[in-house]
């Protein structure tokens, strides 16, 4: 072998090292942008819960504050959980979640289809504190979409990651658990819900 040869493949096991490093760098520069971007939206980092529901469990019946901003509700308050006429579907986002992105145009778009709608309430779960949630939903509304924060639903109904939707069936059980992608899987885990 050639003095060049031998020298071409160390310079270019060197620049492979180096883009390898400088891919590694970006990736922990991206995770800190995100925590700064969420603490100036308000919030914080959705911290996963060593609890977490699963399909049949039981809910707890409880009534949710809607945050300031919000698709108006009777009474200013949800109610989830125990035999009711109708499910409800927690779609779990958050504004500083990449995986998040076109989750609230999905939850406008599903919400306010033609009659007769969604079967079950479609409610969005934002992963902020209640006062960071309200600043979000001053500078973007839910159409037709009441919201609360995580902060105020029981720790049985929270999920550990974001995006993510939870079920709850209109005899008050865990229905159907998975992730948005898109207004579709809104619908299909709708229909779950409402027909479990």
């Amino acid at each position: 072998m050639s003095a060049v040869w031998i020298a071409s493949v160390a310079v270019s096991w060197v620049v492979v090292a180096l883009l390898v490093a400088v891919v590694l760098s970006l990736m922990r520069q991206t995770a800190e942008l995100r925590l700064r971007l969420d603490e100036l939206d308000g919030g914080e980092l959705f911290d996963a819960p060593e609890w977490d529901a699963a399909e049949g469990d039981p809910v707890p019946t409880v009534t949710v504050p809607v945050l300031p901003g919000s698709e108006a509700v009777d009474g200013g308050a949800l109610e989830l959980g125990g035999p009711r006429g109708r499910g409800a579907l927690l779609v779990f986002h958050s504004p500083g979640c990449a995986g998040c992105v076109g989750v609230e145009e999905a939850l406008e778009t599903v919400a306010n289809e033609g009659p007769p709608g969604p079967p079950v309430q479609l409610v969005s779960v934002l992963a902020l504190r209640p006062d960071g949630g309200a600043e979000h939903l001053r500078r973007r509304p839910l159409a037709g979409v009441p919201s609360i924060s995580v902060d105020a639903l029981p720790r049985e109904l929270r999920r550990p990651t974001t995006p993510s939707m939870l079920g709850i069936s209109p005899d008050g059980v865990v229905a159907a658990i998975g992730r948005p992608d898109g207004a579709q899987s809104l619908r299909d885990l709708a229909v779950r819900t409402a027909n479990a």
